[in-house]
């Protein structure tokens, strides 16, 4: 790859705390499902690992007094869903690169993109605002077993995520060269995208299981065939 993934799932919710499936674009977009307060204190701390982490590999521009996220020409992508674009905001402003004081970030080309592609895995009407319960254990269990196989009857599969994970990465590849990027989503999302981009079994996908605030570095070496399969 010709650049640095940094993966980070979405702080703690409101959903989350209340056990309650948000799956639907319609209903993630709502502030209604936005951060809980344990979670922007996660996605804060998430950010001051990546600052510490960005310092440790330009430690020319920390000693210049340079702002470390242009010296690492940061770059952050997110799902549109409000616990995940909030965490996003947090996070890179706590790094240094503060989206609130400037807007213009986030406009297009901008280095603040809100993208579709890393929206959370949609898992269908039936489960739509239900109590968690067994739900996500049972549809795992399913996973494992066959990759092809949808979340309720209208829901996304193991496999449509993946699709739409290789196709970002396709058109991250293009567009940018010798960046660091910050993909901002969701539990399965994330953990299908790290199994995909690590060329793993995508049934397995629950190996790569994120924890709310969980910041990791995407260390798989992809080949260009890879996202090319899309």
């Amino acid at each position: 790859m010709k650049n640095t993934y940094w993966l980070l799932r979405h702080g703690k919710s409101l959903a989350n705390e209340a056990g309650i499936i948000i799956s639907k674009k319609e209903n993630g977009v709502s502030e209604e499902w936005r951060l809980a307060a344990e979670g922007r204190e996660q996605a804060l701390s998430a950010g001051e690992l990546l600052r510490q982490q960005l310092a440790a590999a330009f430690p020319h521009a920390v000693a210049a007094g340079l702002n470390i996220t242009d010296a690492a020409q940061l770059q952050v992508y997110c799902s549109p869903f409000s616990r995940t674009k909030e965490t996003a905001i947090l996070a890179a402003g706590k790094a240094g690169l503060r989206v609130e004081e400037d807007p213009g970030l986030m406009r297009a080309g901008g280095r603040f993109q809100v993208v579709d592609s890393l929206m959370e895995r949609d898992f269908g009407m039936d489960l739509e605002k239900k109590p968690y319960g067994g739900a996500y254990e049972a549809l795992w269990e399913q996973d494992a077993q066959d990759s092809s196989s949808r979340a309720g009857k209208d829901g996304e599969s193991v496999a449509d995520v993946s699709i739409r994970i290789k196709s970002l990465f396709k058109e991250l590849e293009s567009r940018h060269d010798g960046v660091h990027i910050l993909l901002v989503g969701h539990g399965d999302t994330l953990s299908i995208l790290q199994a995909t981009m690590e060329g793993a079994d995508i049934r397995e996908h629950r190996k790569y299981a994120f924890k709310t605030g969980e910041l990791r570095l995407l260390l798989g070496a992809v080949s260009p065939s890879l996202i090319q399969r899309t």
